[in-house]
């Protein structure tokens, strides 16, 4: 009873965020699911491949909700975390419950636990107690945050397992214990499951440590075996039916998307379907996709070789739409106020925050680090609105030493 008196504002800012959150889903909230999640999980059901793509007649494959008998091809485009626990919901759900509420509804459990786990951090890095407060309440309810529990995304399981990966990274930093060197290596194994991307953030982290903190060489070694150790699985799965160890097959797909003669900062997808349909003589095996991604990569590789200056230009307008907002998005309510102003004030709060601890080694110098490295990676390809939100809780830490600068310099 004393520990929850104890945190007891936590817990009335958990149950108005819990408020605030099923009040927008009731509004926005997606009540089926949509796109390639459900055509994979039907497609799963009806083959017991997870896929996409279908055969049709002898010379093509196209994505589609596959018929008994019909031909479903493999698939290693996404990583394959979000559509587990997709899958674990619908076994879960039955005739009472729909699956894309309950999928709404775990998505705001989820959410709240980020909450929950924010407040933890930001209580290990200052004794403000404003400051706690204040950045817990405005994580709460930064507007998109509250929006994208409703929406059938990975992202809240994405952000989850982030702040919990932070959390015990930063518990190795104050203190080298094995448990949290457990913990903190299958989470990494979790984020790499569900974003490919991270497995090059991942490896940072241990770099950051090697350069760093030369002595942590059994943290590197213990991490590195249990990470391998999680993602394995699927490791394993890819390779049967691709004869090749990777983790995803997009990389061609997401360049092109990102780098077209659109130049676009949030990408085109008209030029990958029309190359789709065009594209009729690769060998319909399971490496149809690996091929696919191959042609995607090598027509965006030539877009960049033929108009070199073009493309570096649209590489800083993804870092500028990154960093603050997109000057020409097509995603509805895009320009809202609630959405707008207060992705500014945390774009410029943790960029300042960010530079000013870029040179003081610790937990915020590597936070630095990953800022930075998140945008400049992403900018490669293509910058979605929820890249942003990925990004939030460390834009959140450093803001909060963006605060304490201005304190240090104006107010001694």
């Amino acid at each position: 009873m004393k520990n929850i008196f104890k945190h007891k504002e936590i817990i009335f800012l958990l149950f108005a965020s819990f408020a605030a959150r099923v009040f927008i889903s009731y509004f926005y909230s997606d009540t089926v699911l949509r796109n390639e999640w459900s055509m994979i999980l039907h497609n799963y059901q009806i083959s017991g491949i997870f896929g996409f793509n279908v055969v049709i007649g002898e010379s093509h494959a196209i994505p589609k909700f596959a018929e008994i008998g019909e031909r479903v091809l493999p698939t290693a485009f996404m990583p394959p975390l979000y559509l587990y626990f997709i899958y674990f919901v619908k076994n879960l759900s039955n005739e009472l419950f729909a699956i894309a509420p309950l999928i709404v509804f775990l998505q705001i459990v989820m959410s709240l636990i980020s909450i929950f786990m924010i407040y933890i951090i930001i209580k290990n890095l200052t004794e403000s107690k404003f400051l706690t407060r204040f950045f817990t309440i405005a994580f709460a309810f930064f507007p998109i945050n509250v929006y994208a529990s409703s929406q059938i995304s990975s992202v809240s399981l994405q952000i989850l397992l982030s702040l919990i990966f932070f959390y015990y990274l930063l518990l190795i930093f104050k203190k080298n214990k094995l448990k949290y060197i457990l913990i903190f290596s299958v989470i990494g194994g979790l984020l790499i499951l569900i974003r490919g991307e991270f497995l090059i953030l991942y490896f940072f982290t241990l770099f950051y440590f090697f350069i760093f903190y030369k002595r942590q060489l059994k943290l590197i070694l213990v991490s590195l075996s249990l990470t391998l150790l999680t993602i394995s699985p699927y490791l394993t799965r890819n390779y049967l039916y691709f004869d090749n160890l990777t983790l995803t097959k997009s990389f061609g797909y997401n360049l092109l998307k990102g780098n077209n003669p659109s130049f676009k900062a949030e990408g085109d997808i008209e030029l990958i379907e029309k190359i789709k349909k065009s594209e009729k003589n690769i060998t319909l095996d399971n490496k149809y996709e690996f091929e696919l991604d191959k042609i995607f990569r090598d027509k965006a590789l030539n877009f960049i070789r033929n108009n070199p200056i073009e493309y570096f230009k649209l590489y800083l307008l993804k870092i500028f739409s990154f960093l603050f907002f997109d000057i020409n998005s097509s995603y509805p309510y895009y320009y809202n106020f609630f959405h707008i102003v207060p992705k500014l004030i945390i774009s410029i709060t943790s960029l300042i925050g960010a530079i000013t601890l870029i040179n003081k080694k610790g937990f915020f110098q590597y936070l630095s680090f990953y800022f930075f490295l998140n945008i400049f990676l992403f900018s490669v390809f293509f910058i979605l609105p929820r890249y942003s939100l990925i990004l939030l809780p460390v834009q959140i830490l450093l803001s909060i030493n963006f605060i304490k600068y201005l304190r240090r310099k104006f107010f001694n």
